[in-house]
């Protein structure tokens, strides 16, 4: 497969929309749940961890790349060593991304009242 491939696959895993819906304890209500819901799902889109998923894997790539010219490789290996660390850190960046996407949602409805019973 080519790296470039890989790298734009690792970069897409970061890029699914918010949709993530924490379960609240249902005997507090202060507004809509629904309402509040969708604002702080859009609070967290200012996150995007499509960014830090691209961000995770340029940093892959350039660790990924020394350590194989550490270790003596050249040319076409050097460049496989790089593209497999970009995509490895580029999937682990875009779950960290998505983990703390779902944390903002579930901060935004707690500052709202809401007791989020699990994550």
């Amino acid at each position: 497969m080519k790296p470039l491939l890989i790298i734009a696959l690792a970069l897409c895993a970061g890029c699914a929309p918010v949709n993530y819906r924490p379960v609240v304890d249902s005997g507090i209500s202060r507004g809509s749940y629904d309402a509040d819901l969708a604002d702080c799902q859009h609070l967290a889109e200012q996150r995007p961890a499509a960014a830090q998923a691209a961000g995770a894997a340029t940093a892959g790539a350039a660790i990924g790349a020394l350590f194989a010219l550490a270790v003596g490789l050249r040319g076409h290996d050097v460049a496989h060593v790089a593209a497999w660390s970009a995509t490895s850190y580029g999937i682990a960046g875009g779950v960290e991304g998505s983990y703390e996407q779902r944390a903002i949602v579930s901060r935004c409805l707690e500052g709202r009242g809401y007791n989020v019973i699990a994550d």
